[in-house]
């Protein structure tokens, strides 16, 4: 997020100028209407007030709610804020699953903070990862395709290397998807990084890199 100041919203101007002059009981109403009517900046300023306790009293469910509501919006650095909510479950149910959702989505926006910590998360969702692999092959043999893409993704993001690698393949090549072939190498990316060897040569293949980069960032696609 560029800035904090969203000079379109009337109440969170408000909200703001009175927080600045310590009228916190006259700002909140101003700037959770804003919030609610789906201002990003003043989701995000909401959230950092219940995290920290300035000017209301702390409250980290709060804050949880707040962040999740900036990161559907597509945020990188709330996506990565709200992944390590996840995990350490602050204010919420710890919640793996959801962590590393998050934290590959903030990931593949080109968040070098989210890398470090996905790396660590996913080391912690290998039992998810196989249960949502397990998902994935139940849900092909019963074609139902909407769930096992999802159960596909799924197990991708808890680290999954052959489901990295075969959503590029299906996303680069628009088998039973809609191509894109943006999002296609950043799931390869994902798996070469991680050492799949036929990721590796693959991507060698199409960048003609030898180590695999880093996402330089994509617009995320919004949680399910």
């Amino acid at each position: 997020m560029a800035s904090f100041i969203d000079t379109h919203d009337a109440d969170y101007m408000e909200g703001l100028r009175l927080f600045y002059l310590s009228k916190y009981d006259e700002a909140i109403p101003m700037l959770t209407s804003a919030a609610e009517r789906g201002s990003v900046q003043a989701q995000h300023f909401l959230a950092m007030m219940y995290e920290n306790g300035n000017g209301v009293e702390r409250d980290l469910a709060r804050a949880a709610y707040w962040y999740e509501q900036t990161a559907r919006h597509g945020d990188k650095e709330a996506q990565f804020t709200y992944a390590m909510i996840c995990a350490l479950g602050k204010g919420i149910e710890p919640d793996v699953a959801a962590a590393c959702h998050w934290a590959t989505l903030s990931y593949h926006q080109g968040n070098g903070k989210a890398l470090q910590a996905l790396q660590l998360i996913r080391s912690q969702a290998s039992d998810v990862a196989a249960e949502a692999t397990r998902a994935f092959k139940a849900a092909h043999e019963s074609g139902d395709l909407e769930e096992a893409a999802r159960q596909m993704e799924r197990a991708a993001e808890c680290g999954d290397t052959n489901a990295q690698f075969a959503l590029f393949q299906l996303l680069y090549a628009g088998q039973g998807v809609e191509q894109d072939k943006e999002a296609a190498m950043l799931w390869l990316r994902d798996a070469a990084l991680q050492g799949h060897a036929e990721a590796q040569k693959r991507l060698d293949e199409l960048t003609g890199a030898e180590q695999p980069a880093e996402p330089s960032g994509k617009a995320s696609e919004q949680p399910q």
